[in-house]
């Protein structure tokens, strides 16, 4: 027996309502075309497969799915997010829309940062999928905002930068993008995976590794990736000013 809203229910609660269960994606839609939406859906089967969801369907229907969504908006450049949740030993597929929340006085101004006050666990499988359990980040985000900030940077256990809550972090020293590897515990988006390969094909040099928050803090540029924003240049950081932009004009003009 389940009850809900007043009203008593023979269909057992999924497991996305009761536990989280489930993971989801965010992609920029433009002139009627999801960006990047085979390897979004890669990432969906990562995570289903962690979570032991049967996503066991083909992209050719996944993308007819998405399609039909899209053909029916009549907005032209818009976020959408496609959620798969566990529902007993099958599983629902949310796709819903909204607006872009960036702007053109964001990315002329660029972000500002704070350290988070949450660490990241790298040991957690959790860290490494794009969970629907997302309210850690959101609480992160919502703190940082009402301080006047725009993004966190997460540091891990061992004080070494992951991610910011919404998106990867790249920065700049001595003319080599560097940007934290996987295994610090961060969430490999596909714009960080776009833009890494653009800048080898680019001839800049790109080192992914393990940093602590003073080379960040010493870095000449700082720039934020994520499927919405693309490439957001970062303005400061705690009020420590990054006026460089020479990577971020490469890559948007490029």
């Amino acid at each position: 027996m389940n009850y809900i809203n007043g009203k008593f229910v023979v269909e057992p609660f999924s497991e996305g309502i009761l536990y989280g269960n489930g993971v989801f994606e965010t992609i920029l839609v433009e002139e009627g075309a999801g960006s990047n939406l085979e390897e979004h859906y890669r990432r969906l089967l990562k995570g289903t497969e962690v979570l032991g969801i049967s996503f066991e369907q083909p992209y050719r229907v996944f993308k007819k799915h998405v399609d039909k969504f899209i053909e029916r908006s009549h907005k032209k450049r818009y976020a959408l997010r496609i959620s798969v949740v566990k529902k007993g030993y099958t599983y629902d597929l949310l796709i819903s829309e909204r607006d872009i929340p960036y702007g053109e006085e964001d990315y002329k101004k660029g972000f500002s940062l704070k350290v988070g006050s949450v660490l990241k666990n790298p040991t957690s499988p959790m860290t490494y999928i794009k969970s629907i359990c997302y309210m850690e980040n959101l609480l992160s985000l919502k703190e940082a905002r009402s301080e006047g900030y725009n993004e966190v940077i997460y540091l891990n256990f061992d004080g070494k930068i992951c991610e910011g809550a919404i998106s990867n972090i790249f920065f700049v020293k001595n003319g080599v993008v560097k940007t934290p590897e996987a295994a610090c515990g961060l969430l490999e988006g596909t714009m960080r995976a776009e833009v890494i390969e653009r800048l080898k094909s680019l001839g800049v040099e790109v080192e992914e590794g393990s940093y602590i928050l003073e080379e960040i803090m010493e870095a000449e540029e700082v720039f934020l990736t994520n499927s919405l924003m693309e490439i957001m240049p970062v303005g400061d950081i705690e009020g420590s000013k990054k006026n460089a932009r020479y990577i971020y004009k490469l890559l948007k003009n490029n």
